[in-house]
């Protein structure tokens, strides 16, 4: 689960420049990270999901803006 999870933020952070704290708390980021998520994992329950999120984020195992600038060069 955890590669589609990173996928998933790594798009979402290219796309919208959120943060995990801005998925959690907004309903459209929260409801699109999911859709990109679920698209790979299947129906999943969206707490395993965002438990998933915010476990990677304590972990520093997701990438960080930064990172996507620098990758692109």
């Amino acid at each position: 689960m955890e590669p589609v999870l990173i996928d998933a933020y790594r798009r979402m952070l290219a796309a919208r420049g959120c943060s995990v704290d801005r998925i959690l708390e907004d309903p459209e980021l929260r409801g699109e990270f999911l859709a990109l998520a679920r698209a790979a994992l299947g129906d999943r329950p969206e707490a395993a999901i965002l438990h998933g999120l915010n476990n990677l984020r304590k972990r520093r195992k997701l990438p960080r803006r930064a990172d996507l600038t620098t990758s692109v060069a």
